[in-house]
């Protein structure tokens, strides 16, 4: 799962887009000019920008490069109608790391979309695993001992983010913030009732759940993470 921000002007063209990468399980959000986006960028936590070239106000272009100049890593890739090769050399030299000419099939966007999540500062592997639990990334589950638990979405959005990020504590803001829609109106709280019940079901009887609580400070996994690619 990837928290994507889709910056785009058409409308039914970002809804689709949207629509798609949802039912592939990314949380997914849409601005519709590059003020609004530079703004969400840089006040949120992304996973990827999907940006259009041609966006009233600030161009995808000029986005990109603010981004850059900033100190922004995050993969970005460009919707772009134009296909020459002076055009694409454009939005490459200024920070994008792919690009999609337009009319595009929705699954080729998904294929690109796994590839740079794909790469090294990126890097998806299938599997996780802490002491007694393991996560399937691509079934999105999880598996205590040798059971399988069902999770609620949020649940092991918030279980695959930790995972993820070992031996970093997280509070529930930056938790809401790296996970929840930017206009969400769930609260720290909802974490926090969300983050309860996630501990709940991965902690086996007798054992100390691998989330660990820090006092005024959050949650963390304290242990390194194995995976499999």
């Amino acid at each position: 799962m990837a928290k994507i921000l889709i910056v785009e002007d058409d409308t039914e063209l970002a809804k689709s887009i949207a629509d798609w990468l949802t039912l592939e399980n990314h949380t997914v959000e849409h601005a519709e000019t590059g003020e609004d986006g530079l703004q969400l960028v840089n006040g949120y936590q992304y996973d990827l920008l999907i940006l259009d070239w041609q966006l009233p106000g600030i161009s995808g272009v000029d986005v990109c490069k603010q981004y850059r100049r900033q100190g922004g890593e995050m993969p970005v890739l460009f919707l772009t109608g134009k296909s020459g090769a002076d055009a694409i050399e454009t939005g490459l030299d200024a920070g994008a790391d792919d690009y999609l000419v337009k009319p595009f099939q929705v699954r080729e966007l998904s294929a690109r979309i796994r590839s740079l999540m794909r790469r090294p500062k990126g890097l998806l592997p299938t599997k996780l695993k802490v002491d007694y639990l393991s996560v399937e990334l691509e079934t999105r589950t999880a598996i205590v001992n040798n059971d399988r638990v069902v999770l609620s979405p949020k649940e092991f959005a918030l279980l695959e983010f930790l995972f993820r990020h070992p031996n970093r504590c997280y509070g529930a803001k930056a938790l809401l913030e790296a996970i929840w829609p930017s206009e969400t109106e769930s609260s720290e709280d909802t974490v926090r009732t969300i983050m309860k019940n996630l501990r709940r079901k991965i902690t086996p009887a007798g054992s100390e759940c691998v989330i660990k609580t820090v006092q005024g400070s959050g949650y963390i996994i304290e242990q390194a993470v194995t995976s499999e690619s």
